[in-house]
């Protein structure tokens, strides 16, 4: 694998703790080894898009990691990293959060420049295209220090276009590469390593990125070229958006005719309605409203992705122009990062 031929810029480091055995999946586990940067991969590559990989081995990365975005999905992919051996280097836009991983055996970065510079592969995990271009192009930004042989992995969920801009703009200015790759199963999934990647790019740089995808997900899938990765979340997004909607409303018929709608779930468990997003998604609009789900804001702004690239594929989207709207609508008057609260729309005023 390609490797950077200049001196890596001194981090800080602390010692790491020793964190026993780390789940891969039902019944499958393996204890970290500090002597060594192994972790669970894939069996050989395939030569075609679209075929995803679950078969898990176990082989040695050659590559550095950096990790930039340490939000609620990025902290745990980050730590399953750290976890299994990788050498991670991590910055973020507010250092403090960087603190847990430093304890646990990350360096520290004082800039996205000096993260390239001391790692062979660079993970995104931001909020936007704003961020992520503002970290890649920005003062001290990636590409400031990319160079021919490094690679950037970009888990972000960003317009297709805006994917293949930035990539061209990367591989224009330094000669690195780019693998758009984001993501879907939550915080629930970067904390179990149960996260589906779908990926653009080429296929060697899949193949290099997925020696680390298997630390922190499940199934990993090259879609095609650079931009195919965020198509997908795109469609994936349509179809929590407007799910997720039908279910706020099953919920509030289901109360409205006296039954318990936290019971939901249960009654409908094994019959076609039942999916993991009724068994996540429905308990917050019942009860317990937190933050753990990701905001609603970042849901809409995905949703205008999708409205973007219809409009331009001249495709017709009724419906996720109109649950668009509604969600706008409900982030006016309900708490968007209590992603459940969406739901108070349709119950009116007594949910104030």
């Amino acid at each position: 694998m390609h490797r950077a031929h200049h001196e890596r810029l001194p981090v800080r480091r602390r010692r790491p703790v020793h964190l026993g055995t780390l789940p891969l999946g039902p019944g499958r586990t393996i204890a970290p080894d500090p002597r060594t940067t192994s972790v669970t991969t894939l069996s050989a590559p395939t030569e075609r898009w679209g075929a995803p990989r679950r078969e898990p081995l176990t082989m040695k990365s050659p590559d550095t990691v950096g990790f930039i975005g340490l939000g609620l999905q990025g902290t745990p992919i980050a730590r399953r990293l750290v976890n299994a051996g990788h050498p991670v280097t991590v910055w973020n836009r507010t250092p403090a959060k960087t603190e847990p991983l430093l304890a646990e055996g990350a360096h520290e970065a004082t800039s996205p420049a000096e993260v390239m510079e001391a790692s062979d592969v660079v993970i995104l995990c931001v909020t936007d295209a704003a961020a992520v271009e503002e970290v890649t192009f920005g003062p001290a930004g990636l590409a400031s220090t990319a160079t021919p042989g490094k690679l950037v992995v970009d888990h972000s969920s960003i317009r297709p276009q805006t994917a293949r801009d930035l990539a061209n703009r990367l591989a224009t200015e330094s000669g690195a590469s780019w693998v758009d790759a984001p993501v879907s199963g939550g915080v629930a999934g970067a904390t179990a390593g149960t996260l589906t990647i779908m990926a653009g790019g080429a296929q060697t740089d899949f193949d290099r990125a997925d020696t680390l995808f298997a630390a922190y997900a499940r199934r990993r899938t090259l879609i095609g070229p650079v931009g195919s990765g965020q198509t997908v979340k795109l469609c994936n997004q349509i179809i929590v958006a407007t799910t997720s909607w039908g279910l706020a409303e099953a919920t509030q018929v289901a109360a409205a005719a006296g039954l318990d709608p936290a019971r939901l779930p249960e009654y409908l468990e094994g019959g076609l309605a039942d999916s993991p997003l009724l068994r996540a998604y429905q308990p917050h609009m019942v009860a317990g409203h937190d933050t753990s789900l990701a905001s609603i804001e970042n849901l809409i702004k995905d949703l205008d992705s999708a409205l973007d690239l219809a409009r331009k594929t001249n495709c017709p989207v009724p419906l996720v122009a109109q649950v668009t709207e509604l969600l706008r609508t409900a982030v006016k008057w309900t708490p968007p990062a209590e992603a459940g609260r969406f739901i108070d729309l349709l119950k009116g005023p007594q949910a104030q």
